[in-house]
């Protein structure tokens, strides 16, 4: 559709191809995080997951693992008050590395 507005000398302000960081950005580094700070609060994002294994099998890309964010923040190891404080602070206490 937006092709066919674009050859009629219209512009419709926004991406005119599927492949716009609107979904390359977006997906892992917007609805990947979503998810993953659901399933820690026990309330999933069940359509964000949807629309993640979607977009990724419509792009044939795992968007999920493109997110190289996440595995370095170890948000798996903080108490969820400790990443509620990091939203207001926007620090992550420091953890010490196990024995």
């Amino acid at each position: 559709m937006n092709q066919e507005i674009h050859k009629m000398g219209n512009d419709v302000y926004g991406p005119d191809t599927a492949d716009s960081r609107y979904v390359t950005e977006d997906v892992p580094f917007g609805l990947v995080p979503t998810i993953v700070l659901g399933r820690m609060v026990g309330r999933p994002a069940t359509l964000h997951e949807s629309g993640v294994e979607i977009i990724s099998a419509m792009y044939g890309r795992d968007f999920a693992a493109e997110n190289d964010l996440l595995p370095a923040l170890h948000l798996e190891e903080y108490r969820l008050q400790e990443i509620q404080e990091a939203a207001k602070t926007g620090r992550l206490p420091m953890k010490t590395p196990a024995a």
